[in-house]
């Protein structure tokens, strides 16, 4: 049986947004659903929609995207703060392609862990039915959240340009400042510390699929 990554999410605080905001935000959430679903088609079971007015939920094809579709999410919304709840396990399509006309495991999970999260004020919660593993990445997600949690608009906004050129220096040319500006930045953020764990996380959800994809032969 196929296992597949369920992913909830909602926006945090957003019933104390003011109306007008509220309408802002759930058009620059359905602009961002949509960016996702065509940048990660192929790795997408079925697209992501909006549920209700603050949460939406799309499955994918393998854990081994999940961590960098949240923080692609992640980027598209800021500054609205996301949380996420990652059930794994099998699904019923019952005929349908969209996620809200599904069922199974895999949901369930995806919703108990986003109550979880929501319950204990998490980023992201994660529930798979391996209990080490689960432990492993929520502690983990749980770290990277804390730091991040204290970044202001330039933490962000450095940590995004820094991944995508890859040096300080391009970083600084681009904002017309000294590269050591920029490298103070994000050590003393813990940004340089994030990346590397993030990367991490991607190498042990991608070893968790090789597993996975070797347990089922």
């Amino acid at each position: 049986m196929n296992t597949y990554t369920v992913i909830n999410a909602d926006i945090q605080a957003s019933r104390k947004l003011h109306d007008y905001e509220r309408h802002e935000w759930q058009l620059f959430l359905k602009s961002a659903i949509v960016q996702i679903n065509e940048e990660y088609q192929s790795a997408i079971e079925a697209q992501f929609m909006i549920t209700k007015g603050d949460e939406f939920q799309g499955v994918l094809k393998s854990i081994a995207d999940v961590s960098g579709l949240m923080l692609y999410f992640e980027k598209l919304l800021y500054p609205l703060q996301l949380r996420f709840g990652v059930g794994c396990g099998a699904i019923q399509k019952m005929g349908s392609t969209i996620p809200i006309e599904m069922d199974g495991q895999a949901f369930h999970l995806a919703s108990e862990a986003l109550a979880f999260a929501k319950k204990k004020k998490l980023g992201v919660y994660m529930k798979t039915q391996d209990e080490a593993f689960d432990i492993s990445m929520n502690t983990i997600y749980q770290l990277i959240f804390s730091i991040k949690n204290h970044w202001k608009e330039i933490n962000y906004k450095r940590y995004w340009k820094y991944k995508e050129a890859g040096t300080c220096k391009q970083v600084a040319q681009e904002e017309r400042v000294s590269t050591q500006a920029v490298w103070d930045s994000l050590h003393n953020s813990g940004a340089f510390d994030v990346i590397k764990v993030e990367q991490s996380l991607e190498r042990l959800l991608a070893l968790r699929l090789l597993k996975s994809q070797a347990a089922g032969k």
